[in-house]
């Protein structure tokens, strides 16, 4: 990142930055500082709009969401080992377009030049010998100069056949920096940044929006006991059972471990728990056996906590509600979800 900005300049954004991460309780290390600093100079407004957003919902700055804002606005090549050198790539292309347009650039001077030596030379022709060597020329130049034009069309075809590899790479790069590998469905960090502009969305046009919570049952103690490929297993069947059953602009996301989300935009309530119960009994209608075998390693369940979003409550709230949530459909016995706008009563643990 350049910054151009003049000693007097940079001098005022530092002191803001100094006190804009004490104000937000914001360790003042380099990454952050440059995070801020980036921010309050204007020249990235996607990080502007995401901080403005964070703050306006009371989000946390704490190290870990810090470290996730860095690695998505200020070093985007480090998150993943593809996307390393974009820059260089896309300019070295680049500079091949630009050579091959001014090499027949240099050539059309020189052709144009020729044509106008031999039209002064046409009217001091006197016999037919020298006309016809002067139209030979002529031909010969013609002919360099077409060849010259159709070197340019196929390097400039190449390098556009190259950008469009480019493009299509850059673009698998950032779906797989948003994908859950293990399952294919979204990652933590889609979540997030999904869960802010849907939000967001809901505040302003008033509709409804829903966040649903899924844990698989007793997954640790399935997890020891099998082994953690089949434990893998039993994520990569949830995975499918979100896949196969949510819809339209419903976004299934892995959350972390054996938690999965599903935000369900323009859903009620009563809605998005319909859809929640279904994916519950898909999941434990579902077999899970032994490859190549007629053995089941038994039943797999789910629990989910359900809740609609509450005007100009936090996104944080938002899902410490579902949590909780969560936890009392574990609590009532598994395998059940629990709904509801208002976080439930829990009963403290003995």
């Amino acid at each position: 990142m350049i910054y151009s900005e003049s000693l007097e300049k940079a001098a005022s954004i530092a002191k803001k930055t100094i006190d804009d991460l004490a104000e937000e309780k914001i360790a003042a290390n380099p990454q952050n500082f440059t995070v801020w600093f980036d921010q309050l100079t204007g020249r990235n407004p996607e990080l502007t709009r995401f901080i403005d957003r964070a703050r306006e919902q009371g989000l946390e700055f704490s190290p870990d969401q810090m470290q996730k804002i860095y690695e998505r606005f200020m070093a985007p090549e480090n998150s993943n080992d593809n996307a390393s050198g974009w820059s260089q790539r896309i300019g070295d292309v680049a500079a091949q377009i630009a050579k091959a347009l001014g090499d027949v650039g240099d050539g059309t001077e020189k052709y144009g030049a020729i044509l106008e030596k031999f039209s002064g030379n046409l009217s001091g022709t006197e016999n037919s010998t020298d006309l016809a060597h002067m139209i030979g020329d002529i031909l010969s130049e013609t002919q360099s100069m077409n060849g010259q034009i159709n070197n340019l069309q196929n390097r400039v075809s190449d390098s556009s056949e190259e950008l469009e590899n480019l493009r299509r790479e850059l673009a698998d790069t950032k779906r797989d920096a948003m994908t859950d590998k293990l399952t294919g469905l979204a990652n933590r960090r889609c979540f997030d940044e999904t869960l802010i502009q849907m939000t967001d969305d809901a505040r302003e046009s008033g509709k409804p929006l829903c966040l649903a919570i899924c844990d698989v049952d007793h997954f640790k103690k399935f997890n020891d006991t099998h082994g953690h490929q089949v434990g893998d297993q039993v994520l990569k069947l949830m995975g499918r059972i979100l896949v196969e059953n949510i819809k339209g602009s419903d976004l299934p996301a892995r959350y972390g471990g054996e938690e999965f989300v599903i935000i369900l935009p323009e859903t009620p309530l009563n809605g998005a728990s319909i859809v929640a119960d279904h994916l519950r009994e898909k999941l434990a209608g579902r077999k899970l056996s032994r490859k190549g075998s007629e053995d089941s390693y038994g039943k797999v369940t789910m629990s989910i906590g359900v809740t609609e979003y509450l005007i100009g409550e936090s996104m944080d709230e938002l899902i410490k509600r579902a949590d909780s949530l969560l936890y009392k459909a574990k609590q009532d016995g598994r395998n059940r979800i629990c709904a509801a706008r208002a976080h439930p009563g829990l009963q403290k643990a003995s």
